[in-house]
C-alpha cells in the first residue's frame, strides 16, 4: 500500500486481472497442451479474495499454528476468518466484510515478540519476486505543536509515511514535549521521506520527520540486513 493512502480510502479496483503470464495469439502448438479460461471463473475466484490481506511473520522458531491460534485470540471480527499458509513466511488472511479488513489493518498485532506485517492481497502474488523491504521503525516529529497531540491526527501523520502501527505510550501521556513519535511500518525499497505537508483549515506547514533507528538496506539488491556500502555481492559484480 503506498504512504498516505487511508485504509478507508482503498478503491478495490485493483482487483481488475492482468496475468503475467506472456500471451500468445494467433499460434497453436502441438507440444504445449492449452485451455481457456473463462472471465467470469477468474473473476468469481478474485471476488472471493476481495478482503484479504498478506501477513508476514518469521517462522524460523514459530509454528503456523501458534501464530493463527494466538492471531485468532485477539481479533474481534464479524465474520469467518481463514489464514492460508503460503511459504516464506508469508500467508493469505480471508475476511469475509470491508469492515473486518479495516479492523485488522489499522490494529497492532504482535505473535510472541514479533510484529504481524501486512499488505495487501493482489492477484498473480507470487512469492519467488518477494522480498522483506518493510520495517517496523520509530518515527518522531520533533517541535509539533501540542494541539496536534492527538492519537487521531498522529496515526494520520504516520499514514502519510507508511503504514501507521500506533502511538508512543509517553506521547500519548505528554510526558516529554520536545517530540512525538508514532511506530510506523516502512517500504525501505521507496524512497522514506524527510518532511511531511501537514494541511487544515487554518493553513499548512512542514513538519521534519526523524528516524533515530533504522535498519540497514542495500537499494541494489533490495534485501535488508546491510548497507549499499557494505554489500559483498555488488563488489563482486564490479570485480
Amino acid at each position: 500500500m503506498e504512504p498516505g493512502s487511508r485504509m478507508n480510502n482503498i478503491n478495490f479496483s485493483f482487483f481488475s486481472y492482468e496475468p503475467n503470464e506472456k500471451r500468445v495469439d494467433n499460434v497453436i502448438s502441438t507440444t504445449i497442451p492449452s485451455l481457456y479460461i473463462p472471465g467470469e471463473d477468474i473473476d468469481n475466484s478474485l471476488n472471493e479474495r476481495m478482503f484479504s490481506l498478506i501477513g508476514g511473520l518469521d517462522f524460523v522458531k514459530l509454528k503456523f499454528a501458534a501464530a493463527e491460534e494466538s492471531l485468532r485470540k485477539q481479533w474481534k471480527t464479524s465474520g469467518n476468518i481463514q489464514l492460508i499458509p503460503l511459504g516464506k513466511g508469508f500467508f493469505i488472511i480471508k475476511l469475509a466484510n470491508e469492515v473486518d479488513m479495516k479492523y485488522i489493518w489499522n490494529g497492532f498485532w504482535k505473535v510472541e515478540d514479533q510484529i504481524l506485517k501486512l499488505r495487501l492481497w493482489e492477484p498473480n502474488f507470487n512469492l519467488a519476486n518477494q522480498k522483506s523491504t518493510t520495517a517496523f521503525v520509530w518515527v518522531n516529529f520533533p517541535g509539533l505543536g501540542i494541539e496536534y497531540w492527538k492519537e487521531s491526527i498522529l496515526m494520520s501523520l504516520g499514514d502519510a509515511i507508511g503504514r501507521d502501527i500506533k502511538v508512543d505510550e509517553t506521547t500519548l501521556k505528554r510526558e516529554i514535549s520536545y517530540y512525538t513519535s508514532v511506530l510506523i511500518e516502512v517500504d525501505l525499497a521507496n524512497n522514506v521521506p524527510h518532511h511531511v505537508l501537514v494541511t487544515t483549515k487554518y493553513g499548512c506547514f512542514e513538519k521534519e520527520i526523524q528516524i533515530p533507528k533504522i535498519p540497514g538496506f542495500c537499494s541494489h539488491f533490495k534485501v535488508m540486513g546491510h548497507l549499499v556500502t557494505e554489500c559483498r555481492m555488488m563488489r563482486k559484480e564490479n570485480l
